[in-house]
């Protein structure tokens, strides 16, 4: 194990009596310091590095120079951990060397000691080691974590035999793996073979920092990225001792002075972040969405700082009201009635607070439609299509020329929303025009129960839609294995289908989303945006064959055709690529069409759900709404009659999810994230995790760059009070077993998406 000291080359030039008196009198404090000192060079690296990359790519985000500076004062609480970091290190390598030399006395008595002797004392210190961090929570939780990834893939016959086992192993060995890197790092070398060594180091660590930065970002929080984080740092350290020559001298006085400068500056920059982290939402939700070493050091802050243990502080912006009660966090649900804001966001929530909100919602689910005719429904749901990419909602590209075709005959729904970026939490959600899975009847099934056939038409994810549409009156189509030969079918089922018994036909379309296939007569160019573009354009030219034959065939007189998506995708925007992780407009705008025979074309400017379908469906065909549905009839928006539109929200909620456990033996946080929209616009986002929020004006800010909420106090009050409504009824309304994931109670479904 690593000794007690920093070994370096022996200075050219003598060192003057005093100073080595000095050192020998309090060798314990120049070891320490010497360890403080690369923890701090190490992690000034690396937050070089993330300063730089973030200045390139916040540049359209940043609203003054002085964000600039504030946001790099920010960085000072990086190397204060990195300082501190660093002394931890040196009191556990003491430690070791101390246990070490003495295994060794007691394995050899008075033999000569040897090899073996030292690799049997280095293990029993690993072994020890590794059984002191398995017993920490933070610890385990990770590696375990880690673990149940592996077990997704293709390890979990193994996995699942011992998973503590393997859990103190891998801790174990990532303990061996540090001393080992810390060997070489301090290991005599000739120039070649150190240089070699340090482009090693360096190759390493910039292709860890590239993958924490650009890979799956927002994903895998608690496993990759924090992984990443753990290599950097180690990597750093070991580059920092293995370049030599930084500390091969006690420290001179004027080096001491430099020292003792960037002590204060250091101390002065991380006081400064305490105080003001809190007070600028727009730096604070840039530092946990787009750093990579910085959110790290910050969570470890906040974990230092939460004297309840509770996952949430008090300090840095963590959002907790009480830290020393581990019942009152935002993490909580709320308990209605109690005289306390368990959640730290809505105030209190009484039972009449909650009644309210359900019956506000719920008024709006029916319209007065006396000339009601049972048309056949269409309903098409096209996959991870975000509407900012069709040319039906201004895209330059042609991609969608069928759908407008349909649109100049139809009501196109210019700011359409789904309830969540995730098909599983969504699908649920639209199908019971809820703003969660209530275990309501779904519109197929209130359809079926009025006399309507329904016929899904699944595509590639039959197990997937019918546990979510749960209509057991559903019939399915034979599985097809692409969007062309579902829509073959859906011609073939219009054509038998009697004109005295109205049909509802259920159509999927799994080809917009990942993987993107190349569609050589839609090809745009060979980025990832040019295939998703080419996937659309394919889904359309389809949809444009089944409105060519319902137009030939005189079914646009009698059916109603319902065109959306359950979320939107992703391209590279804030380094974000593919979906389930976010609420900003990439992933949660997307198109709602809905032509009804006889109602003129018109654009909705209004703010709508798609949860709002359902019940527009069924108020439009002039079946009763279930009294529970809380998304709103559009027909009078189809119309042009007056109508306010309610707020509409969002929700995402994410966890280390397993086919092989249930959720309560889940091992990482959950991830929460809300958002509403009110009809001016102005929409807010709430992360729970880090209680960041950001306020965004879509009129005039469509991308979302640039966060109003420390600007305009009194907006962004308003809609908190509304958001944190929202988010104390759905989490007391949603019932234990709501199937809003993609393994139910551990359950996997009984196909994959490939």
């Amino acid at each position: 194990m690593p000794s007690s000291t920093i070994e370096t080359a022996p200075p050219e030039d003598s060192i003057p009596n005093r100073k080595q008196h000095n050192e020998r009198q309090n060798p314990q404090v120049g070891s320490l310091r010497n360890y403080a000192l690369v923890g701090l060079t190490a992690v000034a690296i690396l937050s070089l590095i993330e300063w730089v990359d973030l200045n390139i790519k916040l540049t359209p985000i940043f609203e003054s120079f002085s964000e600039r500076l504030v946001l790099t004062s920010y960085f000072s609480l990086n190397l204060l951990a990195g300082a501190i970091i660093g002394v931890i290190i040196g009191l556990v390598a003491r430690a070791a060397s101390w246990l070490n030399a003495r295994l060794r006395r007691l394995i050899t008595g008075n033999r000569r000691q040897t090899l073996a002797h030292a690799l049997v004392a280095g293990l029993v210190i690993a072994a020890i080691g590794g059984a002191l961090l398995y017993f920490q929570p933070g610890v385990f939780r990770f590696t375990l974590g880690a673990i149940r990834e592996a077990e997704k893939i293709s390890l979990a016959r193994l996995l699942l035999k011992a998973e503590r086992l393997f859990t103190y192993i891998s801790i174990t060995g990532m303990l061996i793996c540090c001393w080992a890197v810390w060997r070489l790092a301090r290991a005599s070398m000739n120039k070649p073979l150190r240089a070699v060594w340090l482009v090693l180091i360096v190759g390493i660590i910039s292709v860890a920092y590239y993958v924490d930065s650009r890979i799956e970002v927002q994903q895998y929080e608690f496993s990759l990225h924090r992984a990443m984080f753990l290599v950097e740092v180690t990597l750093a350290m070991a580059l920092v001792v293995s370049a030599r020559g930084l500390f091969p001298r006690p420290l001179r006085s004027t080096n001491r002075i430099a020292l003792f400068c960037v002590a204060v500056l250091v101390s002065a920059g991380a006081g400064f972040t305490f105080v003001n982290f809190d007070r600028n939402q727009n730096l604070k939700t840039q530092v946990f969405y787009r750093t990579t070493i910085g959110k790290q050091f910050f969570k470890l802050a906040q974990w230092a700082f939460d004297f309840d243990r509770d996952g949430y502080s008090a300090v840095l912006g963590g959002g907790d009201a009480d830290d020393h009660r581990a019942d009152i966090n935002p993490g909580q649900i709320e308990i209605p009635g109690d005289g306390i804001d368990n959640n730290c966001i809505g105030g209190d929530l009484s039972p009449e607070d909650a009644g309210q909100w359900l019956d506000e919602q719920r008024s709006l689910n029916t319209a007065a439609n006396p000339g009601a005719h049972r048309f056949n429904v269409l309903y098409v749901f096209v996959d991870t299509v975000r509407a900012d990419h069709l040319s039906v909602y201004g895209y330059p590209r042609n991609t969608t020329p069928s759908l407008s075709w349909l649109a100049e005959r139809a009501s196109v729904f210019e700011n359409a929303y789904t309830p969540s970026p995730s098909t599983y939490q969504a699908v649920p959600k639209f199908m019971q025009s809820s703003y969660w899975d209530a275990h309501l009847e779904t519109w197929t099934e209130v359809l079926a129960r009025a006399g309507y056939d329904t016929v899904l038409f699944p595509g590639r994810r039959a197990a997937t839609l019918y546990r979510r549409i749960k209509d057991p009156a559903m019939i399915s189509s034979a599985r097809t294995g692409n969007f062309a030969a579902s829509v073959d079918a859906v011609i073939d089922r219009f054509s038998k289908a009697q004109p005295d018994h109205p049909l509802c036909a259920y159509l999927y379309a799994f080809e917009p989303h990942m993987p993107y296939k190349l569609r050589r007569d839609f090809y745009f160019g060979p980025a990832m945006a040019d295939l998703y573009d080419g996937e659309i354009a394919y889904a359309d030219s389809q949809l444009g064959r089944l409105f060519t034959w319902l137009e030939q065939s005189g079914r646009m007189r009698d059916t109603m055709i319902v065109i959306m998506s359950d979320h939107g995708e992703s391209l590279g925007e804030r380094g974000v690529r593919k979906h389930n992780a976010q609420l900003y407009n990439e992933q949660m705008h997307v198109p709602a069409i809905v032509y009804v025979p006889g109602l003129g074309p018109r654009r909705v400017s209004e703010f709508v759900s798609t949860i709002h379908l359902g019940s527009t469906i069924l108020n439009t065909v002039g079946v009763a709404c279930p009294k529970d549905y809380a998304g709103a009839s559009l027909l009078p928006l189809m119309r042009g009659d007056a109508f306010t539109a309610p707020p509409v929200y969002g929700e995402h909620w994410q966890r280390n999810d397993s086919p092989f456990f249930s959720p309560e033996h889940d091992v990482d946080p959950e991830i929460h994230k809300y958002m509403v929209i009110t009809q001016d616009g102005f929409k807010l986002i709430y992360n729970q995790n880090v209680y960041c929020f950001e306020l965004f004006n879509l009129r005039d800010d469509p991308k979302e760059q640039h966060n109003l909420y420390d600007r305009m106090p009194e907006k962004s009050a308003e809609l908190k009070r509304l958001l944190g409504r929202f988010v104390d009824v759905v989490l007391v309304s949603r019932p234990p077993d709501a199937d809003e994931q993609r393994y139910f109670r551990g359950m996997q479904d009984e196909e994959e998406e490939k």
